[in-house]
């Protein structure tokens, strides 16, 4: 019974985060059209950012190809904290194309595999990337994190300490790797106070059990889960199904006492509202 009830969560969870960064990617903060389907590519990312160069190219000119260092170049010296976020994605994706020549994340925006022409463009940008390029990348998801770029705080806790997941289990006592536990969380309850639903869902699935950053916190699982549930209320359109409606979710509420039901109620309402403002639609209703 566990185990259908932990494959349902999965796949809530997935759910919410394509719808979650559709949101997050909408024009001047709003909402999807109700019913239609996010792409799935990381916060931040268009399918043009995986292969075009930064330059703008000059009308009727071969593009002159730019290199990884100098892309990387570019975005550190904006300053920008989505730059820094656009570099993490861009030496991940290198990284993900060197151990598996394809970009699982590129194929599923465009729904069929990589042409050879855009893996041999791949290869070629990413032919550079060095050791210490490697060893930036997290350096460049902390600082997108911290600044609170959607989805940031998200993979920064699915990297582990500092890059490195095995210190959860391996050093768990380390003052290190304890305050690095306690930025991660920090930085997404701040994200999902602001109503960035992946970090919503994150928290949600995160307090549902004992884990080697959080301990099980049913109260804290469930308000998440009611903030969603409202959420994808307003998402979704007439007919579709929320992933987070009742019936699926009568354990969780069952573990909590009346007092706590209506604490974790009142945290999602202030979750909804600010979502619905990001949105630009009634506080109430």
């Amino acid at each position: 019974m566990m185990n259908s009830k932990l494959t349902g969560i999965a796949l809530a969870a997935a759910i919410a985060a394509v719808l979650a960064l559709a949101y997050w990617s909408a024009p001047d903060g709003g909402a999807p059209q109700a019913g239609v389907p996010a792409a799935g590519a990381p916060a931040g990312r268009s399918l043009a950012s995986y292969l075009t160069i930064d330059a703008t190219p000059v009308a009727d000119a071969v593009p002159i190809p730019v290199t990884l260092a100098q892309r990387l170049e570019r975005l550190g010296a904006s300053g920008k904290p989505e730059d820094a976020y656009a570099a993490f994605n861009l030496l991940d994706d290198c990284i993900v194309f060197q151990r598996e020549s394809r970009l699982p994340g590129m194929e599923f925006e465009l729904g069929r595999e990589m042409t050879v022409e855009e893996k041999a463009a791949q290869q070629q940008l990413c032919a550079g990337l060095t050791q210490r390029q490697r060893e930036d990348r997290i350096g460049y998801l902390a600082a997108a994190a911290k600044a609170g770029v959607p989805g940031a705080a998200t993979l920064f806790l699915s990297e582990g300490p500092f890059g490195d997941r095995s210190a959860l289990r391996n050093r768990p006592d380390d003052p290190l790797v304890q305050a690095w536990k306690r930025q991660a969380i920090d930085q997404l309850t701040a994200q999902a106070d602001a109503a960035e639903l992946t970090s919503v869902s994150t928290l949600m699935m995160a307090y549902l059990r004992d884990g080697d950053v959080v301990q099980k916190d049913a109260p804290q699982a469930y308000g998440y889960l009611l903030a969603l549930r409202q959420v994808y209320d307003d998402m979704l359109a007439p007919g579709v199904t929320n992933p987070y409606q009742d019936e699926y979710w009568h354990w969780l509420q069952a573990e909590l006492t009346p007092a706590q039901q209506a604490a974790a109620s009142a945290r999602a309402q202030a979750i909804v509202a600010k979502y619905r403002q990001h949105a630009g639609r009634p506080a109430h209703g």
